[in-house]
């Protein structure tokens, strides 16, 4: 199993890059965010944790968390955000590197999202990383467009993220998604026809170095 990381800021659509790329790739698809909705359900350890470091007004009347009024909370507190992503990583990370492990015989390809691809360690799972990449004015704007952010609360989730130039730095591609949905496929297109020569070259990461992570 190859596994294909996408990261990128808030606002750059690697959701939707994630999703046509297992479509192009015939690939399985994880989504952090959803494995994070799954962690952060009532009975579980990590509920509990978030419950204990935050306080009840963070649950809604079925006693679920509130996952909007959460995150206000701590995107308006760095070490709060700190806080949290400390209870709530490890636990994704874990599911992940589960998953993986389970499939890691298989062929074929894997795609991983993650807002926190390297901030919670995962990008350990993957062959290689993409990051989708698209200018922090079109972020600002289909932010406001599509979610209703305002620039001050824009402007805050993504000083809470990695500057593109540490994006840029560790990811090992980078697609770009400035414009619409033809031009993301055609660049993804690209990006996995080079994944395609890298593996018929044999330059992929060997399976044992991947094994030796996953066991870790």
């Amino acid at each position: 199993m190859y596994v294909i990381g996408l990261t990128g800021g808030v606002g750059s659509g690697k959701t939707e890059a994630a999703k046509l790329l297992s479509d192009l790739a015939g690939a399985k698809l994880l989504v952090s965010d959803e494995l994070g909705h799954a962690v952060m359900q009532q009975r579980t350890y990590v509920y509990r944790q978030i419950v204990s470091a935050f306080g009840k007004e963070i649950l809604n009347e079925k006693g679920e968390i509130c996952r909007q009024g959460l995150s206000k909370k701590v995107f308006a507190d760095s070490h709060l955000l700190a806080q949290l992503n400390q209870i709530v990583h490890p636990a994704v990370k874990e599911s992940i590197r589960e998953y993986i492990s389970s499939k890691k015989a298989e062929n074929g390809f894997l795609v991983l999202e993650s807002a926190l691809m390297f901030e919670s360690g995962c990008d350990a799972f993957c062959d290689e990383v993409w990051f989708i990449r698209v200018s922090p004015e079109v972020r600002q704007e289909r932010l406001r467009a599509g979610r209703g952010y305002s620039r001050e609360k824009t402007l805050s989730v993504m000083a809470q993220q990695l500057p593109e130039e540490e994006f840029q730095k560790r990811c090992d591609r980078v697609v770009s998604n400035e414009q619409d949905m033809v031009s993301l496929e055609r660049n993804l297109k690209k990006a996995f026809s080079g994944v395609m020569e890298k593996i018929q070259r044999g330059e992929e990461r060997s399976a044992t170095t991947l094994a030796d992570i996953l066991e870790e």
